[in-house]
């Protein structure tokens, strides 16, 4: 029986032997579909993760974006339905209205049971459908497009059957007029893709407070030069030494601040958009220059 088994041990071995290469094809062949595919979950898993990090833009629903959604018109997330409705967008804007320069707090509240995931792009637009004012970064929110835009953060994506974002949007120059805002929210399933997720819409409208003229008229003369920079920046048509300033760049990061001065330097700054804010008690003026 043992020269049996030896004899069929052997045969074995010369037929391993004879598909030596075909064996080997399909080890390769497995370990290379085995990169393939975690390089595939990796992209897919970058796009996820990205996307719960913030909407790449272009997403708002509003005029700008043709009505686009995050689920609509080749968007990261595939609705079963079309975007539905609800009142999500609040403000502590005064009833009389914004009042130019000045800082208000836009508020997005979405519900919707049982859902864990959550994302929202935001817009501001004048009556001809123009990008308006300047969103500022929060620990909700992020801005994009040089602030013309809104979107939440990765820690502000997690939340069991509703979630809140709090946005700061700094108001556009006098004689903008009504401003209407405008917001696409996503609330996904979390099954770990793209599919089945839910899309709410809304729209909410302000008036600009025209009764604010001294505010208003001090916020028209106030000037930088040169625009754009490179080693300082003169504020002209204001003068009011008791107040506060700030410089903020495009990230909505405080890079400067202190008492009013006239004239900054601003040479140490990295070249980019910047946002000049005059605070004077209950009013903040703000211009936009460029660090060359």
């Amino acid at each position: 029986m043992s020269n049996v088994g030896n004899f069929k041990i052997t045969e074995w071995a010369k037929q391993l032997y004879i598909y030596r290469f075909e064996i080997i094809k399909v080890f390769k062949m497995i370990k290379r579909n085995t990169k393939l595919n975690m390089a595939i979950l990796s992209v897919l898993a970058l796009v996820f993760m990205s996307n719960r990090g913030g909407s790449p833009g272009g997403r708002s629903g509003s005029t700008t974006d043709n009505g686009a959604t995050c689920s609509t018109n080749g968007g990261c997330h595939n609705s079963s339905s079309a975007p539905a409705s609800q009142d999500m967008i609040s403000t502590n804007v005064p009833s009389n209205g914004y009042a130019p320069g000045s800082s208000y707090d836009i508020t997005i509240n979405i519900s919707d049971e049982g859902t864990s995931v959550w994302g929202f792009e935001m817009m501001a637009e004048d009556k001809n459908g123009l990008p308006v004012g300047a969103f500022s970064n929060n620990s909700q929110v992020n801005s994009l497009n040089s602030g013309l835009r809104a979107t939440h953060k990765f820690a502000s994506s997690s939340s069991s059957n509703a979630q809140t974002w709090i946005a700061n949007w700094t108001a556009p120059a006098s004689g903008t007029g009504s401003v209407t805002f405008y917001v696409s929210a996503m609330a996904a399933n979390g099954n770990g893709n793209n599919r089945g997720d839910r899309v709410f819409i809304d729209t909410i409208s302000i008036t600009e407070n025209t009764s604010a003229n001294i505010a208003e008229l001090e916020n028209f003369q106030i000037n930088l030069y040169p625009n754009p920079a490179t080693q300082k920046i003169v504020i002209a048509g204001y003068e009011n030494t008791s107040s506060n300033i700030k410089v903020i760049n495009s990230m909505g990061e405080t890079v400067m601040s202190g008492s009013f001065k006239n004239a900054l330097n601003i040479s140490e700054l990295a070249s980019g958009t910047y946002y000049l804010k005059i605070i004077e008690n209950n009013r903040v003026f703000i211009k936009r220059f460029s660090k060359i």
